[in-house]
């Protein structure tokens, strides 16, 4: 089940805001995230990280993060389908907390990881951020070797 799988995010140093999108095959997620509780893409990547078999310790079967774009909190979520697919679910949290999904599809995790390799890579800025950077180059010697 290999799709196409691209990942765009764009942050200026010394921003509080971010922007960017997820499209997997001709679904498209496009979103505005706050940095006001955190870095959204750290956490992002910590969240993949923690299903990935072979890089973290204890791989989850299913993880969550949330997104924060002020009063709304996008609630991303990664759970395993099949062995090597991944199902990404994003809810939307209002003001009025009612949740709904706003975005489901099945990606291959080798897809989505290349995708975050490749929309990381030409941001240095991004990159700049330590743990970050840690995360990038752990993913991108998985790749290296799957």
């Amino acid at each position: 089940m290999s799709k196409n799988v691209e990942f765009q995010y764009n942050w200026l140093q010394g921003e509080s805001w971010a922007s960017g999108h997820l499209c997997i095959g001709s679904s498209k997620f496009e979103f505005v995230c706050s940095y006001i509780l955190g870095d959204p893409l750290e956490q992002l990547l910590h969240a993949v990280y923690q299903i990935v078999p072979g890089l973290a310790p204890f791989p989850r079967k299913k993880i969550d993060f949330v997104m924060l774009e002020e009063p709304v909190e996008y609630i991303w979520e990664f759970e395993w389908i099949t062995q090597q697919n991944l199902s990404v679910t994003i809810r939307e949290k209002g003001s009025e907390l009612k949740m709904g999904v706003v975005y489901r599809e099945l990606c291959h995790i080798e897809d989505l990881l290349k995708a975050l390799v490749h929309g990381i890579n030409k941001n240095a800025v991004l990159r700049s951020n330590e743990n970050i950077e840690k995360v990038y180059q752990q993913f991108t010697i998985y790749l290296k070797t799957a």
